[in-house]
């Protein structure tokens, strides 16, 4: 059996799409299992080092462009389109999984005219394009929340959760660790406006901020400022570009602030944490605003608004939930509501009984 997954451009893309990629080959060990991505994703830094079978597309997004820039997206479209199609005849997939992103979607086209079937991958609690466009042709759709579901046809919808490569643990928050602990979560890239937010609001909690330590993954641009900023603060602080085994960070974490990637909230949600949001602000949709809602709605989390607002607000809710040992576990476990653990199987079996349904 040969399968083909396809997205990236973000670690919430490529990292669900390893983690059912893995869990395919463990299930059937003579599965040959292809990684498609682009060539400017974060993918194209992290697959080369994986040991994973790859190819990369030379694929950009047509959103956000000039028409100068939409139109020579849409040329760079059409001919990943072409490298997919030749890329179905060398390796020939009894299926082809799409875990959005710019590099599902010439994928999954290819898909189309090799009359390969699809398996959908949606990990946002609202659609990115890719999928918006395209999950007519899919056999079905994995989507992480319930939420997901109104927007495509339900006889095609599984809610299987948000695979993941490492399982987190569900805990109690951690009473035995000394100090606190706040994990700061930017992205696979990092996130400067959450950043410098974050950092401000440290800032203003000089006097009370004594016993804390931080871990905060920062990005690979703003790393040495952050940690030359940090030495000027009362408190222990931990700054790494990436966090690549992000349960094990949160296992020690006391309170999370973080983005709202579809990634983070899931892995929030099954280690039981509480967390304070800060969505992006410039997406069209606001996917991460909807995806922190999730969490929000059952008590498990904070909104707070990426404005110039940011440090101030950010500050108040961290030393008031700090001072609330109670509050944060109550949370917690609220946020573990919207756990699904077994994610990575459930989407696996899909895909295995789609493939099969057709050869």
């Amino acid at each position: 059996m040969r399968v083909i997954v396809a997205g990236g451009g973000t670690g919430g893309h490529l990292f669900p799409a390893v983690a059912v990629g893995s869990q395919i080959a463990r299930m059937r060990p003579s599965a040959k299992v292809m990684y498609v991505g682009t060539i400017n994703g974060f993918e194209a830094k992290w697959l080369p080092a994986s040991g994973y079978c790859y190819e990369l597309l030379d694929v950009h997004g047509v959103m956000g462009h000039s028409l100068v820039g939409r139109v020579r997206a849409l040329a760079e479209f059409l001919r990943a389109i072409g490298m997919a199609r030749k890329l179905m005849g060398r390796f020939r997939p009894h299926l082809v999984i799409s875990a959005g992103g710019y590099a599902s979607a010439p994928t999954v086209v290819a898909a189309m005219f090799a009359r390969v079937p699809i398996v959908m991958m949606e990990q946002n609690t609202r659609p990115g394009l890719s999928n918006r466009m395209l999950w007519r042709f899919a056999r079905k759709i994995c989507v992480s929340f319930a939420d997901t579901a109104q927007y495509f046809s339900r006889a095609k919808v599984e809610v299987t959760g948000l695979p993941v490569r490492y399982q987190p643990q569900a805990q109690n928050s951690g009473k035995e660790f000394v100090p606190k602990q706040i994990l700061v979560l930017g992205g696979s890239s990092g996130a400067h406006r959450l950043n410098i937010g974050a950092l401000e609001g440290f800032k203003i909690l000089r006097k009370s901020v004594i016993n804390l330590k931080v871990v905060h993954q920062s990005g690979e641009a703003d790393a040495a400022l952050l940690r030359d900023a940090y030495h000027e603060l009362p408190l222990v602080a931990e700054v790494v570009p990436f966090v690549d085994d992000v349960p094990a960070v949160l296992a020690r974490a006391d309170l999370v602030v973080a983005r709202a990637g579809a990634g983070t909230v899931n892995d929030v949600a099954l280690a039981a944490r509480p967390a304070i949001f800060v969505p992006y602000p410039f997406h069209r949709d606001m996917q991460q605003l909807h995806n922190a809602r999730v969490l929000e709605k059952l008590g498990g989390a904070i909104i707070v608004k990426d404005d110039d607002e940011l440090a101030p607000n950010l500050a108040r809710e961290m030393k008031r939930l700090l001072e609330s040992p109670k509050l944060l576990a109550e949370m917690g476990q609220r946020s573990h509501r919207a756990a699904i653990p077994d994610a990575a199987v459930r989407v696996a079996k899909i895909c295995l009984e789609a493939a099969a349904a057709e050869n």
